[in-house]
């Protein structure tokens, strides 16, 4: 059996940030500050993760069973991801097998951990439980079991909020011909949210279906996620650092102006990433008002 070397994880998983630095996350990974860093882990924990990379952000971030496995993450030393942003600019040429791990979640390098690319990749089984998002423990737990050859797993993570809608009703769909009982333990009350001015409103889904865009429940979003005024006294970096924005931006659906959120994540109605906030924003849209 063929061994990879940790030489070939490294020209892997620099090839695949490569790729994944213009793609959908592009904002967090082309000039990958702390902050960016963290913040991409954070919307990629929100969106549901596997149990393989549960394991990477868990040794990673040293998140433990006593609290909020987000809450730690959020309260992490941001400072200790500046090796990571080094190596992925370049100014490093290695980095620890750890901070690999990591950078292969981040970008969706397959296959990985190392412990798994280091097997090798003719004979790799990649078989992982996919558990369901933090906001969305309240269903039945589900597990996705999936193998593929030649050490090449994509799952498509690129959902947009559209396509995510489009699947809910499509399950409501084939659930309709099952008893209401079994109906409604897959869409209890209130499993659903829609975007009501500056913020997010739990809902049943069946009474908005025909009138409202809904998606599913996430209750970070529901208590945090908020559109914001800004104006030339707020406050944009957390302590001055311009690494540690505190307002996130993106195009209003009209495409006219820019709109302010207080959280990384999706503009609620086009469905795009929202930006972290920068100097250059701030002077010519904020400021010049």
């Amino acid at each position: 059996m063929k061994t990879n070397t940790i030489e070939e994880y490294i020209k892997g998983v620099k090839a695949k940030y490569e790729e994944a630095k213009t793609g959908e996350y592009s904002s967090f990974l082309m000039n990958p500050s702390p902050a960016e860093l963290k913040t991409l882990c954070l919307l990629l924990f929100d969106n549901g993760i596997s149990k393989q990379d549960q394991e990477i952000l868990n040794i990673f971030f040293e998140l433990n069973k006593e609290s909020s496995k987000r809450k730690q993450m959020e309260c992490f030393d941001v400072d200790k991801l500046k090796p990571i942003g080094n190596f992925l600019k370049g100014k490093t040429e290695t980095t620890r097998v750890v901070n690999l791990d990591l950078i292969a979640f981040l970008v969706d390098f397959y296959p990985r951990p190392y412990r798994k690319f280091v097997i090798g990749m003719e004979k790799l089984k990649l078989t992982a439980d996919y558990s369901i998002s933090e906001s969305s423990r309240k269903d039945k737990n589900r597990e996705v079991v999936f193998e593929k050859r030649k050490g090449v797993l994509e799952e498509n993570r690129k959902s947009t909020i559209s396509k995510r809608i489009a699947l809910g009703v499509l399950a409501l769909f084939a659930l309709g011909s099952l008893s209401y009982g079994i109906k409604s333990n897959f869409f209890p009350n209130k499993n659903c949210m829609v975007w009501v001015k500056n913020h997010y409103q739990a809902v049943e889904y069946d009474k908005v279906k025909d009138t409202a865009d809904a998606i599913p429940l996430n209750q970070y979003a529901l208590d945090n996620f908020k559109k914001i005024t800004v104006s030339d006294t707020a406050t944009f970096f957390k302590n001055g650092d311009y690494n540690r924005p505190l307002v996130w931006y993106g195009k209003s659906s009209n495409k006219k102006e820019y709109e302010y959120f207080n959280q990384p994540g999706l503009h609620p109605e086009t469905g795009k990433t929202l930006k972290p906030i920068s100097r250059y924003i701030i002077k010519k849209y904020i400021l010049s008002k």
